[in-house]
């Protein structure tokens, strides 16, 4: 989700002036010089038959795109070859949208290249705007949300297009964006394409309005201040009811009191041992937690020796927040930050956030909210049958009520210079001290029997997708060590002979030196292609080297669950693999992904660090990377998908994601997804967690073959994420 590194800051724009200039193709009524290029709305209406041009709604002046996806999703596009904006001259792209729906907007903005092989393996989003049947892959795109019913103005950062950042800066109404592609020079665009989704008949038929396409140097001011907000005092939305929706705090109160008597009395099975650990299955004790294969699946290995399969929830901690900044006419109601009562849900330290999980539980239970927070929390943890805290929790919340808990590791070793999106300067002094320092960490953990081990980091943003690394270092003149390194060893690999390298590289080179100035927008030759990935490989086995060395000086009571990636997207994962002693993947789907490949190619056991299943009847305008259509789906695909995964000898561990609902109005990257145990009343989605209680109860049998998996309907809809 790809929610990923929880350490995305936001970085608004400041700045909120009344009034902003409405661009229209025909005519502006005054000047504002920020905009650069303006595209003719007239024209594109023409040019897709599924746009039409209206003259002015209720939500936009002048002269307006309707768009309705279709089933083929075939996009509209904004721009071709011969058209006259230049995408080399301006910073911005930029347009109004409005979402005539219940549910959230998906939006891909396309960037078409002509020439060269494209060998970026596509993410599979199966967010209904991806490229239609039968058209080519686009170069680079990005995929970014809207709310629903809500005029918002979409700023896509035109200096993206170098694909070294994953993830957009927010913008003021605007959710959660990504790229994903390659480098593209905007001399190279061929098309641009905008995709508009979700579309799934009969479930999901959006519409949208579009307007003022244009090209800007400068930011755009934000969108006037609503009349009315779309936000209520207990960060619900506003413009649709469900089931279960809380109408004041004497109800909130008293649900919760409910709850807390609930989950006073819960406690784990009987044959579970202190560490939720299989008291059927023996095994050494070691007194930390360990895998084993006994020869027909792979296990863990509680600390009192017995089998240990991982069932948790990722970020249990005590608050769901989200910014708010440029977007407070959002809310009815947004506490002062100097009201002592509500103090604890909003930060002001990094621009503004504001967290109604954490007022909601106030009203609930007033200055004694974050203890019963704990109190309840671990009583439904035992209730629903977890026996893990997952990844970016409360690691007190899991040392104190003694649950085993994973360690998400902070800051992997960088440097000042980075070759390609995140990938650091490995052969640099820089990265070795870095790495020493990033074993430090370890030193106040490597003593609890309590924690399973530790994941180094959490989805590598150069591993979206296959990417040369090598290669992708040479795309600019950039200095490093580690280039350096490479063109050592590429010279040693021809023996120091120019000519046998300038005849496979198809180049003119006087000495190998001469490499240090060459950049390369193509692999000039298939040789070059090669030889760059085999460099790649000695990249990466020094990415993962230097700071294993670290850690394992540090702490050899644990283990090493790897990097969390979000998918096997190149053999150079496994490479960087090969120091694992489990190897963690992120996977989505109603059903678990493929892992028995993975266990054969890595010769290791697998974690899944997150999976998860989102809906739209109740709560929240997205489902997130897996869609269903109601809570029952929700619940059924989970015993779908854990009970099916620990019937497979490979997996050893699977981990929701996550504890408590995303906020309607985006978390800091905004995402914004219905995806929690609970919602942000703190209420939990009972289908769901019923669900959960039988199959959790229940994986040592199924991981035994003493129970057969679950097979019942799950009704999978295009899921609504960015």
């Amino acid at each position: 989700m790809r929610d990923r590194d929880m350490i995305i800051r936001r970085f608004f724009y400041s700045a909120c002036i009344l009034g902003f200039l409405i661009l229209t193709v025909t005519s502006c009524n005054s000047v504002d010089d920020s905009v650069v290029q303006v595209f003719d709305l007239e024209k594109l209406a023409a040019r897709n038959e599924n746009s039409s041009l209206i003259a002015s709604s209720k939500k936009f002046e002048g002269s307006i795109l309707k768009i309705k996806p279709k089933k083929d999703n075939t996009g509209v596009v904004i721009w071709e070859q011969g058209d006259e904006q230049d995408w080399s001259k301006g910073k911005y792209l930029v347009f109004g949208l409005y979402g005539n729906n219940e549910y959230s907007g998906v939006i891909n903005i396309e960037f078409f290249k002509e020439t060269g092989e494209h060998k970026s393996e596509e993410i599979i989003l199966q967010s209904g705007v991806l490229s239609g049947r039968g058209e080519a892959a686009p170069w680079i795109s990005s995929l970014m949300g809207i709310l629903p019913n809500l005029k918002t103005q979409v700023v896509f950062p035109l200096s993206y297009l170098d694909a070294q950042q994953i993830f957009l800066p927010r913008f003021p109404r605007q959710l959660k964006g990504t790229v994903n592609g390659d480098r593209l020079d905007p001399a190279d665009i061929v098309k641009v394409v905008l995709r508009f989704g979700p579309y799934d008949e009969p479930y999901l038929t959006p519409e949208f309005e579009l307007a003022s396409l244009t090209i800007n140097n400068e930011l755009p001011e934000p969108y006037p201040r609503l009349e009315e907000p779309v936000i209520d005092e207990f960060g619900q939305w506003k413009l649709r009811t469900w089931k279960g929706k809380i109408k004041d705090s004497s109800e909130l109160a008293q649900r919760n009191a409910e709850l807390e008597e609930m989950a006073r009395t819960a406690s784990l099975p009987e044959n579970w041992s202190k560490y939720g650990g299989w008291q059927e299955k023996q095994f050494e004790e070691t007194g930390f937690f360990r895998t084993q294969h006994d020869g027909q699946r792979w296990w863990l290995v509680d600390p009192e020796g017995f089998g240990f399969l991982s069932v948790g929830v990722d970020v249990m901690r005590y608050g769901s927040s989200g910014p708010i900044n440029d977007s407070e006419d959002l809310f009815e109601w947004l506490p002062n930050p100097e009201d002592g009562r509500f103090k604890a849900s909003i930060d002001v330290s990094d621009g503004q956030d504001m967290d109604f999980y954490k007022a909601n539980m106030i009203r609930a239970f007033g200055e004694d909210s974050k203890e019963k927070w704990s109190s309840i929390t671990q009583g439904l943890m035992k209730k629903y049958r977890f026996n893990t805290v997952g990844n970016w929790s409360d690691l007190e919340f899991a040392q104190e009520n003694q649950f085993p808990y994973v360690l998400p590791m902070e800051d992997f070793p960088s440097t000042e210079v980075l070759l390609y999106r995140d990938f650091p300067d490995v052969f640099s002094e820089e990265y070795e001290q870095n790495s020493e320092k990033f074993a430090q960490q370890l030193e106040n953990f490597k003593d609890d029997s309590y924690m399973i081990g530790y994941f180094l980091r959490n989805e590598p943003q150069w591993a979206f997708g296959y990417h040369n690394l090598a290669f992708e270092m040479f795309g600019t003149d950039q200095q490093s060590e580690t280039k350096s390194e490479f063109i050592k060893w590429i010279s040693n690999n021809y023996d120091g002979d120019i000519d046998a390298f300038n005849e496979n590289w198809q180049l003119e080179l006087q000495e190998f030196k001469d490499l240090f100035s060459k950049t390369f927008k193509e692999f000039p030759s298939e040789d070059a292609d090669i030889d760059f990935y085999e460099f790649s490989k000695i990249m990466v086995t020094r990415y993962i080297d230097v700071p294993c060395d670290e850690v394992e000086k540090v702490d050899d009571n644990h283990l090493n669950l790897g990097m969390r990636y979000a998918w096997i997207s190149s053999d150079l994962l496994y490479k960087a693999g090969e120091r694992f002693d489990v190897f963690s993947i992120n996977g989505y789907g109603v059903n678990p992904p493929e892992t028995s490949e993975i266990a054969e190619i890595s010769g290791k056991p697998i974690m899944i660090g997150e999976f998860h299943h989102g809906a739209i009847d109740r709560a929240l305008p997205a489902t997130g990377i897996t869609g269903v259509l109601t809570q029952q789906d929700r619940a059924n695909a989970y015993r779908t998908y854990v009970e099916e995964g620990f019937s497979r000898p490979e997996l050893i561990g699977m981990h929701y994601f996550q504890w408590i609902d995303q906020p309607v109005y985006g978390r800091s990257d905004g995402e914004n997804y219905n995806i929690g145990v609970v919602n942000m009343n703190n209420l939990p989605y009972r289908e769901l967690t019923e669900a959960m209680t039988i199959t959790n109860e229940q994986i040592y049998e199924i991981g035994t073959g003493q129970v057969e998996p679950f097979d019942g309907e799950v009704i999978k809809i295009t899921p609504i994420h960015y």
